[in-house]
């Protein structure tokens, strides 16, 4: 139930967020238009997998409900996931990738800080939101004015 309520949260604060963005996508194709296309970069294999598999099965639960319930602003929600392979380095890659070739308009992940930190950069540069579900460390949102998180960080959850 934790990952269902972490999902709708992520997914409510992306909703409107993207509000504004929808009419954004840079794409000729007549199906982006009824199409909200959201990257995520979660830690699929490797050492983290555990987390980044959670996420991910809460995001895409969230994502199945609100697109059975007709959508955002009438428009189906596309999550294109990449896995970062729960490696450094590989998170940003990625991102770069979801901005430039798939045009998203909101990046979700990554669990981890130092991932996130590799992410906030891209997000904030192309001026799209990236929302962390369990990055703690407090530079991840420090990055910049479109970079968010769901969870407590690091020195509130110390004391």
């Amino acid at each position: 139930m934790q990952i269902r309520n972490r999902a709708f949260l992520l997914l409510g604060l992306l909703g409107v967020a993207t509000a504004g963005l929808t009419g954004c996508k840079k794409s000729g194709d007549a199906a982006d238009a009824d199409t909200i296309v959201i990257g995520e970069v979660a830690a699929l294999t490797g050492g983290t997998a555990t987390f980044g598999q959670s996420s991910h099965a809460g995001t895409q639960m969230a994502i199945d409900e609100v697109n059975a319930a007709g959508g955002v602003l009438g428009k189906k929600i596309k999550l294109v996931t990449e896995d970062d392979q729960s490696k450094q380095g590989e998170a940003g890659i990625v991102a770069k990738k979801l901005v430039s070739r798939e045009k998203v308009v909101a990046l979700l992940g990554e669990v981890a800080s130092g991932r996130s930190l590799e992410m906030a950069p891209i997000a904030q540069k192309a001026g799209i939101p990236m929302i962390s579900p369990a990055s703690t460390n407090p530079k991840v949102t420090e990055t910049g004015d479109s970079i968010f998180r769901v969870c407590f960080i690091d020195p509130f959850q110390a004391r």
